[in-house]
Protein backbone atom coordinates (compact mmCIF):
# COMPACT_ATOMS: atom_id res chain seq x y z
CA UNK A 1 0.00 0.00 0.00
CA UNK A 2 2.70 2.50 0.98
CA UNK A 3 5.08 1.58 -1.99
CA UNK A 4 4.98 5.14 -3.76
CA UNK A 5 5.53 6.64 -0.76
CA UNK A 6 8.55 4.60 0.68
CA UNK A 7 10.10 5.10 -3.11
CA UNK A 8 9.98 9.08 -2.59
CA UNK A 9 10.79 9.07 1.08
CA UNK A 10 13.93 6.57 1.08
CA UNK A 11 14.64 5.88 -2.44
CA UNK A 12 15.23 8.96 -3.78
CA UNK A 13 17.41 9.58 -0.44
CA UNK A 14 19.90 8.12 -2.33
CA UNK A 15 19.03 9.71 -5.33
CA UNK A 16 20.14 7.03 -7.61
CA UNK A 17 18.59 7.00 -10.70
CA UNK A 18 21.54 9.24 -12.57
CA UNK A 19 25.02 7.44 -12.78
CA UNK A 20 27.77 9.62 -11.45
CA UNK A 21 31.14 10.04 -12.67
CA UNK A 22 33.78 10.98 -9.98
CA UNK A 23 35.43 13.73 -12.17
CA UNK A 24 32.80 16.86 -12.99
CA UNK A 25 33.36 18.00 -16.51
CA UNK A 26 30.37 20.80 -16.45
CA UNK A 27 31.23 22.75 -12.81
CA UNK A 28 33.34 22.63 -9.82
CA UNK A 29 32.87 20.80 -6.52
CA UNK A 30 33.20 23.58 -3.30
CA UNK A 31 32.25 22.95 0.63
CA UNK A 32 29.92 26.10 2.18
CA UNK A 33 30.24 25.13 6.36
CA UNK A 34 27.00 25.85 7.88
CA UNK A 35 26.60 27.05 11.45
CA UNK A 36 23.00 26.68 10.99
CA UNK A 37 23.08 22.85 10.47
CA UNK A 38 26.69 22.72 12.06
CA UNK A 39 27.51 20.55 9.17
CA UNK A 40 29.36 20.74 6.25
CA UNK A 41 27.48 21.59 2.08
CA UNK A 42 29.38 20.46 -0.81
CA UNK A 43 27.63 22.09 -3.55
CA UNK A 44 28.21 21.90 -7.19
CA UNK A 45 28.83 25.40 -9.49
CA UNK A 46 28.60 25.79 -12.81
CA UNK A 47 29.48 29.33 -14.31
CA UNK A 48 28.88 30.05 -17.90
CA UNK A 49 32.04 29.82 -20.25
CA UNK A 50 32.00 33.63 -20.32
CA UNK A 51 32.23 34.15 -16.81
CA UNK A 52 31.35 37.92 -16.27
CA UNK A 53 32.18 38.51 -20.12
CA UNK A 54 35.35 40.70 -20.93
CA UNK A 55 34.65 43.82 -19.23
CA UNK A 56 33.09 41.93 -16.33
CA UNK A 57 29.79 43.43 -17.00
CA UNK A 58 28.08 40.64 -17.50
CA UNK A 59 26.18 38.72 -14.40
CA UNK A 60 23.87 35.72 -14.45
CA UNK A 61 20.75 34.65 -13.10
CA UNK A 62 21.09 31.58 -10.28
CA UNK A 63 19.08 28.65 -10.55
CA UNK A 64 19.39 26.49 -7.10
CA UNK A 65 18.51 22.84 -7.59
CA UNK A 66 18.12 20.90 -4.89
CA UNK A 67 19.52 17.02 -4.94
CA UNK A 68 22.50 18.39 -7.18
CA UNK A 69 24.24 14.89 -7.22
CA UNK A 70 21.71 13.48 -9.64
CA UNK A 71 20.81 16.59 -11.54
CA UNK A 72 23.72 18.68 -12.17
CA UNK A 73 24.89 17.38 -15.05
CA UNK A 74 21.94 17.00 -16.82
CA UNK A 75 20.25 20.89 -15.72
CA UNK A 76 23.50 22.10 -16.55
CA UNK A 77 23.70 20.58 -19.95
CA UNK A 78 20.11 21.85 -21.06
CA UNK A 79 20.53 25.30 -19.64
CA UNK A 80 24.16 25.51 -21.91
CA UNK A 81 22.05 24.38 -25.06
CA UNK A 82 19.24 26.37 -24.55
CA UNK A 83 21.25 29.74 -23.95
CA UNK A 84 23.64 28.92 -26.46
CA UNK A 85 20.40 29.08 -28.94
CA UNK A 86 19.06 32.02 -27.53
CA UNK A 87 16.10 30.42 -25.79
CA UNK A 88 17.20 31.51 -21.95
CA UNK A 89 19.96 33.68 -20.41
CA UNK A 90 22.61 32.12 -19.36
CA UNK A 91 22.98 30.81 -16.18
CA UNK A 92 24.70 29.88 -12.84
CA UNK A 93 23.57 26.52 -11.81
CA UNK A 94 24.12 25.97 -7.57
CA UNK A 95 23.88 22.26 -7.05
CA UNK A 96 23.16 21.39 -3.49
CA UNK A 97 23.97 17.98 -2.46
CA UNK A 98 22.57 16.20 -0.14
CA UNK A 99 23.54 15.40 3.46
CA UNK A 100 19.74 14.20 4.95
CA UNK A 101 16.63 14.91 2.45
CA UNK A 102 13.98 13.32 4.39
CA UNK A 103 15.40 16.30 7.37
CA UNK A 104 16.15 19.25 4.88
CA UNK A 105 13.01 19.23 2.78
CA UNK A 106 10.26 17.90 4.97
CA UNK A 107 9.05 21.21 6.96
CA UNK A 108 7.54 19.47 9.87
CA UNK A 109 7.85 16.49 11.72
CA UNK A 110 5.21 13.67 11.06
CA UNK A 111 5.25 10.35 12.00
CA UNK A 112 1.58 9.22 9.63
CA UNK A 113 1.29 8.31 5.93
CA UNK A 114 -1.30 8.98 4.02
CA UNK A 115 -3.15 6.49 4.94
CA UNK A 116 -3.34 7.65 8.71
CA UNK A 117 -0.76 5.08 9.95
CA UNK A 118 1.56 5.44 12.30
CA UNK A 119 5.40 4.87 11.28
CA UNK A 120 7.75 6.76 14.10
CA UNK A 121 10.75 4.53 13.00
CA UNK A 122 10.40 5.11 9.09
CA UNK A 123 9.93 9.06 9.55
CA UNK A 124 11.86 9.69 12.06
CA UNK A 125 14.33 12.78 11.56
CA UNK A 126 11.64 14.68 9.65
CA UNK A 127 11.14 18.88 9.76
CA UNK A 128 14.56 20.41 9.12
CA UNK A 129 12.80 22.25 6.29
CA UNK A 130 13.30 25.03 7.90
CA UNK A 131 16.26 25.61 9.33
CA UNK A 132 17.72 23.96 5.85
CA UNK A 133 15.72 27.04 4.02
CA UNK A 134 17.60 29.23 6.62
CA UNK A 135 20.99 27.74 5.56
CA UNK A 136 19.85 28.75 1.92
CA UNK A 137 18.82 32.03 2.72
CA UNK A 138 21.49 33.51 5.35
CA UNK A 139 24.46 31.18 4.37
CA UNK A 140 24.39 29.22 0.80
CA UNK A 141 22.94 32.88 -1.14
CA UNK A 142 25.63 35.32 0.83
CA UNK A 143 28.16 33.13 0.01
CA UNK A 144 27.29 32.78 -3.89
CA UNK A 145 26.75 36.56 -4.74
CA UNK A 146 29.71 37.78 -2.95
CA UNK A 147 31.85 35.04 -5.05
CA UNK A 148 29.87 35.01 -8.26
CA UNK A 149 28.97 37.72 -10.96
CA UNK A 150 25.26 36.76 -9.70
CA UNK A 151 22.35 38.98 -11.37
CA UNK A 152 19.04 39.82 -9.29
CA UNK A 153 17.41 36.44 -10.44
CA UNK A 154 16.80 33.73 -8.24
CA UNK A 155 15.19 30.15 -9.29
CA UNK A 156 14.72 27.47 -6.55
CA UNK A 157 13.87 23.85 -8.44
CA UNK A 158 13.38 20.62 -6.71
CA UNK A 159 11.92 17.35 -7.20
CA UNK A 160 9.60 14.88 -4.82
CA UNK A 161 10.20 15.82 -1.38
CA UNK A 162 12.51 18.29 -3.15
CA UNK A 163 9.32 19.84 -4.64
CA UNK A 164 8.14 19.87 -1.40
CA UNK A 165 10.67 22.20 -0.18
CA UNK A 166 10.04 24.25 -3.01
CA UNK A 167 6.74 24.62 -2.29
CA UNK A 168 7.34 25.65 1.43
CA UNK A 169 9.51 28.50 0.04
CA UNK A 170 7.17 29.85 -2.10
CA UNK A 171 4.14 29.15 0.09
CA UNK A 172 5.77 30.74 3.59
CA UNK A 173 8.94 32.44 2.11
CA UNK A 174 7.89 33.77 -1.37
CA UNK A 175 10.40 36.94 -1.45
CA UNK A 176 13.07 34.11 -1.56
CA UNK A 177 13.23 33.41 -4.99
CA UNK A 178 11.63 34.96 -8.27
CA UNK A 179 11.19 31.79 -9.75
CA UNK A 180 9.73 28.52 -7.95
CA UNK A 181 9.65 25.06 -9.84
CA UNK A 182 7.99 22.01 -8.12
CA UNK A 183 8.63 18.74 -10.38
CA UNK A 184 6.03 16.42 -9.03
CA UNK A 185 6.25 17.23 -5.25
CA UNK A 186 4.97 15.23 -2.20
CA UNK A 187 2.29 17.76 -1.22
CA UNK A 188 0.68 14.86 0.87
CA UNK A 189 2.69 15.65 3.52
CA UNK A 190 1.37 16.18 7.03
CA UNK A 191 -2.38 15.89 6.10
CA UNK A 192 -2.10 18.22 3.03
CA UNK A 193 -0.52 21.08 5.24
CA UNK A 194 1.50 23.49 1.95
CA UNK A 195 -1.99 23.00 0.19
CA UNK A 196 -3.70 24.56 3.07
CA UNK A 197 -1.17 27.11 3.43
CA UNK A 198 -0.89 28.06 0.03
CA UNK A 199 -4.71 28.89 0.22
CA UNK A 200 -4.24 31.42 2.50
CA UNK A 201 -0.75 32.68 1.09
CA UNK A 202 -2.08 33.15 -2.47
CA UNK A 203 -4.59 35.89 -1.13
CA UNK A 204 -1.29 38.45 -0.04
CA UNK A 205 0.18 40.98 -2.64
CA UNK A 206 3.63 39.18 -2.41
CA UNK A 207 3.09 37.35 -5.32
CA UNK A 208 2.59 39.99 -8.10
CA UNK A 209 6.35 39.15 -9.47
CA UNK A 210 6.81 35.64 -8.84
CA UNK A 211 6.97 32.55 -11.23
CA UNK A 212 5.81 29.03 -10.42
CA UNK A 213 6.16 25.91 -12.75
CA UNK A 214 4.18 23.06 -10.81
CA UNK A 215 4.76 19.56 -13.00
CA UNK A 216 2.86 16.17 -12.32
CA UNK A 217 4.30 13.03 -12.93
CA UNK A 218 1.51 9.84 -13.94
CA UNK A 219 1.82 7.73 -10.98
CA UNK A 220 -1.40 6.79 -11.13
CA UNK A 221 -2.63 2.72 -11.68
CA UNK A 222 -2.98 2.21 -15.18
CA UNK A 223 -6.76 1.90 -15.69
CA UNK A 224 -6.95 5.04 -13.59
CA UNK A 225 -7.70 8.91 -15.31
CA UNK A 226 -7.07 12.35 -14.36
CA UNK A 227 -10.82 12.75 -14.28
CA UNK A 228 -12.07 9.35 -12.39
CA UNK A 229 -8.87 10.04 -10.11
CA UNK A 230 -10.64 12.92 -8.06
CA UNK A 231 -13.16 10.38 -6.92
CA UNK A 232 -10.92 7.62 -6.07
CA UNK A 233 -9.27 7.20 -2.61
CA UNK A 234 -6.87 4.46 -3.42
CA UNK A 235 -3.03 4.99 -1.66
CA UNK A 236 -1.37 4.24 -5.08
CA UNK A 237 -3.77 7.04 -7.37
CA UNK A 238 -3.50 10.23 -4.35
CA UNK A 239 -0.10 11.52 -5.51
CA UNK A 240 -1.88 12.53 -8.86
CA UNK A 241 -5.03 13.39 -7.25
CA UNK A 242 -2.86 15.95 -4.53
CA UNK A 243 -1.65 17.58 -7.33
CA UNK A 244 -4.50 18.21 -8.73
CA UNK A 245 -5.91 19.46 -6.14
CA UNK A 246 -3.11 21.92 -5.67
CA UNK A 247 -4.24 22.91 -9.33
CA UNK A 248 -7.24 23.72 -8.12
CA UNK A 249 -5.90 26.15 -5.78
CA UNK A 250 -4.08 27.72 -8.27
CA UNK A 251 -6.92 28.02 -10.97
CA UNK A 252 -9.20 29.53 -7.94
CA UNK A 253 -7.05 32.42 -6.85
CA UNK A 254 -8.11 35.75 -8.60
CA UNK A 255 -6.53 38.04 -6.37
CA UNK A 256 -2.82 37.60 -6.54
CA UNK A 257 -1.02 38.22 -10.06
CA UNK A 258 1.38 35.40 -9.54
CA UNK A 259 2.15 33.73 -13.27
CA UNK A 260 2.25 29.78 -13.02
CA UNK A 261 1.69 26.76 -15.20
CA UNK A 262 0.62 23.38 -14.25
CA UNK A 263 1.73 20.87 -16.34
CA UNK A 264 0.55 16.94 -16.31
CA UNK A 265 2.98 14.42 -17.75
CA UNK A 266 0.80 11.22 -18.64
CA UNK A 267 3.94 9.09 -20.11
CA UNK A 268 6.38 9.78 -17.65
CA UNK A 269 6.57 8.76 -13.58
CA UNK A 270 7.81 10.03 -11.07
CA UNK A 271 11.55 9.03 -11.87
CA UNK A 272 11.33 10.13 -15.34
CA UNK A 273 9.66 13.54 -15.55
CA UNK A 274 12.58 15.51 -14.13
CA UNK A 275 13.82 16.41 -17.13
CA UNK A 276 11.26 16.83 -19.33
CA UNK A 277 9.40 19.08 -16.78
CA UNK A 278 12.73 21.40 -16.07
CA UNK A 279 12.99 22.06 -19.92
CA UNK A 280 9.36 22.84 -19.89
CA UNK A 281 9.76 25.36 -17.11
CA UNK A 282 12.29 26.72 -18.75
CA UNK A 283 10.73 27.64 -21.89
CA UNK A 284 7.84 28.64 -19.82
CA UNK A 285 10.06 31.03 -17.33
CA UNK A 286 11.87 32.52 -20.27
CA UNK A 287 9.13 32.99 -22.62
CA UNK A 288 9.71 36.33 -24.49
CA UNK A 289 13.75 36.33 -24.19
CA UNK A 290 14.14 34.82 -27.87
CA UNK A 291 15.40 37.23 -29.77
CA UNK A 292 13.31 36.00 -32.89
CA UNK A 293 15.52 37.21 -35.42
CA UNK A 294 19.05 36.44 -36.99
CA UNK A 295 21.79 38.77 -36.78
CA UNK A 296 22.04 39.37 -40.70
CA UNK A 297 18.25 40.27 -40.61
CA UNK A 298 17.79 43.59 -42.41
CA UNK A 299 15.12 44.94 -39.68
CA UNK A 300 17.46 44.06 -36.50
CA UNK A 301 17.70 47.68 -35.52
CA UNK A 302 18.90 49.54 -33.17
CA UNK A 303 15.19 50.92 -32.38
CA UNK A 304 14.00 46.99 -31.74
CA UNK A 305 17.03 46.22 -29.94
CA UNK A 306 16.23 48.37 -27.34
CA UNK A 307 12.10 47.68 -27.19
CA UNK A 308 12.87 43.84 -26.52
CA UNK A 309 15.60 44.40 -23.87
CA UNK A 310 13.54 46.76 -22.29
CA UNK A 311 10.72 43.86 -22.64
CA UNK A 312 13.38 41.88 -21.63
CA UNK A 313 14.48 43.33 -18.29
CA UNK A 314 10.78 43.79 -17.18
CA UNK A 315 10.23 39.46 -17.55
CA UNK A 316 13.56 39.37 -15.62
CA UNK A 317 12.86 41.76 -12.93
CA UNK A 318 15.67 43.83 -13.65
CA UNK A 319 17.63 46.17 -16.37
CA UNK A 320 19.61 43.76 -18.79
CA UNK A 321 21.65 45.45 -21.35
CA UNK A 322 22.68 43.36 -24.89
CA UNK A 323 26.04 41.98 -24.96
CA UNK A 324 28.73 43.87 -26.46
CA UNK A 325 29.81 41.22 -28.54
CA UNK A 326 26.41 40.64 -29.79
CA UNK A 327 25.95 44.39 -30.63
CA UNK A 328 29.74 44.36 -32.31
CA UNK A 329 28.65 41.57 -34.35
CA UNK A 330 25.50 42.94 -35.25
CA UNK A 331 26.57 46.30 -36.44
CA UNK A 332 29.75 45.19 -38.40
CA UNK A 333 27.07 42.82 -40.36
CA UNK A 334 24.91 46.03 -41.27
CA UNK A 335 28.12 48.02 -41.77
CA UNK A 336 29.28 45.67 -44.52
CA UNK A 337 25.85 45.66 -46.04
CA UNK A 338 26.13 49.58 -45.81
CA UNK A 339 22.80 49.82 -43.99
CA UNK A 340 24.62 52.87 -42.38
CA UNK A 341 21.93 53.85 -40.04
CA UNK A 342 21.16 50.56 -38.55
CA UNK A 343 25.13 50.15 -37.95
CA UNK A 344 25.75 53.69 -36.17
CA UNK A 345 22.57 53.19 -33.81
CA UNK A 346 24.30 49.78 -33.04
CA UNK A 347 27.53 51.08 -32.85
CA UNK A 348 25.93 54.09 -30.61
CA UNK A 349 24.02 52.34 -28.19
CA UNK A 350 27.14 50.15 -27.45
CA UNK A 351 29.50 53.24 -26.52
CA UNK A 352 26.33 54.48 -24.34
CA UNK A 353 26.09 50.99 -22.63
CA UNK A 354 29.77 49.93 -22.38
CA UNK A 355 31.80 54.10 -22.22
CA UNK A 356 34.80 52.09 -21.13
CA UNK A 357 34.96 49.74 -23.51
CA UNK A 358 38.00 50.16 -26.16
CA UNK A 359 36.19 47.81 -28.58
CA UNK A 360 33.10 50.69 -28.66
CA UNK A 361 35.19 53.06 -29.73
CA UNK A 362 37.23 51.26 -32.20
CA UNK A 363 34.03 49.79 -33.72
CA UNK A 364 32.86 53.29 -34.10
CA UNK A 365 35.72 54.64 -35.32
CA UNK A 366 35.44 51.90 -38.30
CA UNK A 367 32.04 53.00 -38.83
CA UNK A 368 33.71 57.00 -39.44
CA UNK A 369 36.03 55.39 -41.54
CA UNK A 370 33.52 53.82 -44.07
CA UNK A 371 31.31 56.69 -44.40
CA UNK A 372 34.19 59.39 -45.25
CA UNK A 373 34.27 61.55 -41.52
CA UNK A 374 37.75 61.66 -40.97
CA UNK A 375 36.92 64.27 -38.05
CA UNK A 376 35.18 61.59 -36.06
CA UNK A 377 36.75 58.34 -37.16
CA UNK A 378 40.33 60.23 -35.68
CA UNK A 379 38.60 61.71 -32.12
CA UNK A 380 37.07 57.53 -31.51
CA UNK A 381 40.39 55.95 -32.43
CA UNK A 382 42.20 58.15 -30.49
CA UNK A 383 39.64 57.88 -27.92
CA UNK A 384 39.70 54.12 -28.25
CA UNK A 385 43.65 54.45 -27.65
CA UNK A 386 43.42 56.15 -24.49
CA UNK A 387 41.95 53.20 -22.84
CA UNK A 388 43.82 50.60 -24.55
CA UNK A 389 46.69 50.12 -26.72
CA UNK A 390 46.24 48.31 -29.73
CA UNK A 391 48.57 48.13 -32.89
CA UNK A 392 45.78 47.37 -35.59
CA UNK A 393 43.77 50.88 -33.89
CA UNK A 394 47.07 52.82 -33.88
CA UNK A 395 47.78 51.59 -37.82
CA UNK A 396 44.03 53.05 -38.40
CA UNK A 397 44.71 56.19 -36.70
CA UNK A 398 48.14 56.97 -38.48
CA UNK A 399 46.88 56.05 -41.53
CA UNK A 400 44.17 58.74 -41.30
CA UNK A 401 46.61 61.42 -39.98
CA UNK A 402 49.11 60.78 -42.56
CA UNK A 403 46.67 61.64 -45.22
CA UNK A 404 45.79 64.58 -43.35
Amino acid sequence: MKSFFWSVIFILSSSHFYSQQNQLTTGSSEIVHSRLLNEDREILIHIPKSNGGKNGTVHYPVMYLLDGESFFNSFTGMMQYLSSIGKIPEMIIVGIKNVDRKRDFTPTHYVYWSDGTKDEQALRNTGGGEKFLSFVQNELIPFIEGKYPTAPYRMFVGHSLGGLAVLNAFVNHPSLFKSYVTIDPTVWWDNRLIMKQAKGALIKDAYADKNLFYASANTMDKKMDTIRVMKDNANANVHVKDNLLFRNILQQDKTSLLKWKWKYYPEDNHTSVPFISAYDALRFLFKGYDLEKDMDDPTLTGEYIRLHYQAVSKLLGYELKPEESFLNTVGYIHLSEKRYKQAYDIFRMNLDNYPRSFNAYDSMGDYYLAVGDRKNAALTLSKALEIQDNPDTLRKLQKLQSKE
